[in-house]
């Protein structure tokens, strides 16, 4: 189930009524998260990067382009899910801390596409997790630093040639999906079809996503 972005007073009135009931453990994470997305919407305001969640059918030829893209795979399983995300987009860190602890269970081979657009440190970091011996690990080192002063954690370097030309094609496998969105998640479903998300799922939207993964 898809959710439209709240105003951030409502936001927050929901974050606080989840923190009430949630066990002790979890506050300071809940009100971690909430921060972060309270902020990236006065920092940036609804721009694309923090879309209302929308649900698509894309031409089989953009499954095809992904496939010889420049992906970087976690997970070894049979389901192929491709996560379109910028080193500095809180939404995007959000889904990384839901879809990274499930990957085994899910069977997932979860591939990112790195893009950089959302802010001026985002081709520096994006650069960093191309560029680095390894990009998983990399990719894990930028969430796990995530903050609300500086957002992803990667410190930047200097993109290559190289690199530059990854970032230009992966913006441009996002704009063939429909909209310059991050986060975007794009994966087949039961019947074959190309289904593309732009935007954030709620827990449960995400959930049933999962289950529908070819």
């Amino acid at each position: 189930m898809s959710r439209p972005c709240p105003h951030p007073q409502q936001m927050s009135y929901i974050r606080a009524g989840a923190a009430l009931r949630a066990p002790p453990r979890t506050w300071v994470w809940q009100a971690f998260r909430a921060g972060l997305l309270l902020l990236a919407l006065a920092f940036w305001g609804t721009s694309s990067a923090f879309a209302v969640p929308e649900r698509t059918v894309a031409h089989p030829h953009l499954w095809e382009r992904l496939d010889h893209a420049h992906w970087i795979a976690q997970g070894h399983g049979p389901r192929i899910l491709y996560m379109i995300f910028d080193p500095n987009c809180p939404y995007c860190h959000v889904l990384y801390d839901e879809l990274e602890p499930v990957v085994r269970s899910a069977h997932l081979n979860l591939r990112f596409l790195v893009v950089s657009f959302i802010a001026p440190s985002s081709p520096g970091k994006a650069a960093a997790i191309l560029q680095a011996k390894d990009p998983v690990a990399a990719i894990r080192q930028n969430e796990k630093g995530f903050n609300m002063e500086h957002f992803g954690g990667i410190r930047e370097t200097i993109p290559t040639p190289e690199t530059d030309k990854i970032l230009a094609e992966n913006l441009g496998l996002l704009d063939e999906s429909g909209k310059r969105v991050v986060p975007t998640l794009i994966y087949r479903d039961r019947q074959g079809q190309v289904q593309v998300i732009h935007g954030l799922l709620d827990k449960s939207g995400l959930k049933a996503t999962l289950k529908q993964i070819r």
